[in-house]
């Protein structure tokens, strides 16, 4: 059956007062790094986690077009935090990597969002918390694999 109106309703309230939050909470990490947009340091942490990648791959996973990428790799390669590389098996594809101060750097960000998110949760069990990340990520998982779906066949 799934669920109601009000309750889609109810979760779309949670799910925008999260993105405020996040935004809150990017300005106060990255506060320091002026010259990069937020979505420039996001694409670094989804590049050190993926490994060394091509734009359009890195596009596809943020849902964005590749030109939007490719402006925020500009920005991460002016500040020294990435370097391109020609792919042997193609010169015509370049691969992008963390370089050692993007990775350092990324450290450091995520060092201080973690210590926000454990002040927030200071008060749950560690249980608690692995029980609303595993359903988080499910409706993540869920909501993107809609979005991915093609126009066509919905």
């Amino acid at each position: 059956m799934g669920p109601t109106s009000e309750t889609c309703v109810d979760v779309l309230r949670q799910l925008h007062a999260a993105f405020q939050l996040k935004h809150v909470m990017t300005a106060r990490v990255w506060a320091d790094e002026p010259q990069l947009h937020p979505a420039a340091v996001g694409l670094l942490a989804e590049l050190a986690r993926r490994g060394e990648s091509r734009v359009s791959d890195l596009a596809q996973a943020h849902l964005v077009d590749t030109s939007v990428v490719s402006r925020q790799i500009a920005q991460l390669e002016r500040a020294g935090l990435v370097e391109r590389r020609v792919a042997q098996h193609d010169g015509r594809v370049q691969l992008i990597s963390v370089t050692a101060l993007g990775l350092a750097r990324l450290d450091s960000w995520r060092r201080t969002q973690i210590d926000l998110v454990r002040q927030a949760l200071a008060g749950w069990t560690e249980e608690d918390v692995q029980a609303f990340a595993r359903q988080f990520g499910l409706f993540t998982d869920d909501l993107r694999s809609r979005l991915l779906v093609p126009e066509a066949i919905r």
